[in-house]
């Protein structure tokens, strides 16, 4: 009897629950399955390209822009800052780092508030590269960059990147397809460090 009355209630308080707690249990289901990464607006590199000789990647991963929110009005406190929070659904992971706090956990979508200013719109494919940072995952500007398909030509380029250990010597045949990126100044920093390296070995 006792075990009756105790579902009787369960049953009466789930129909009563107020439509905001239950907002927030959806809420907190898809977050289960949203990588949420922190925008390092600050640092003065993003991209593929970042790094004197090229730092390692965290995470990369192609997808489709789902979703792209109103951009946020200025900070009068952060006049550096722009902000506009976007949703990429996941297609497929390219290079995956776990760091201290933060490890890919074969979320389905990716979120962050790095979107301003990045010329994309909702449907893009696109490529993301992230970094680590104070031991999780980040991501820079410049880091979300358009591609036609998942086998464009970037999305091979990076590919033999990472295969080659990110080595820029194993792309070199690709940059002037990067240069049009804007990424010329980068590539050859990177080139005259592995040179450099390669002469004090």
């Amino acid at each position: 009897m006792k075990l009756f009355i105790g579902l009787v209630v369960i049953i009466i308080t789930s129909n009563y629950l107020p439509a905001n707690n239950a907002d927030k249990l959806v809420i907190q289901e898809n977050n289960r399955d949203t990588l949420n990464v922190g925008y390092t607006y600050w640092w003065a590199q993003g991209g593929p390209f970042i790094g004197l000789c090229g730092d390692e990647y965290a995470l990369v991963f192609t997808g489709t822009v789902t979703k792209l929110f109103t951009p946020l009005p200025n900070n009068p406190d952060d006049a550096v800052r722009s902000s506009q929070k976007g949703v990429i659904k996941i297609s497929s992971i390219r290079k995956s780092r776990a760091t201290e706090k933060d490890n890919y956990n074969n979320e389905q979508y990716f979120s962050s508030d790095c979107f301003y200013d990045s010329g994309l719109k909702e449907g893009d494919k696109v490529i993301v590269f992230m970094y680590e940072y104070e031991g999780g995952y980040s991501i820079p500007g410049k880091s979300i960059l358009k591609i036609k398909n998942f086998n464009d030509p970037i999305v091979v380029s990076i590919e033999e990147y990472i295969k080659n250990g990110q080595d820029i010597r194993a792309i070199k045949k690709d940059f002037k397809m990067w240069e049009k990126y804007g990424f010329k100044a980068e590539l050859k920093e990177m080139m005259e460090c592995m040179q450099y390296k390669k002469a004090t070995k």
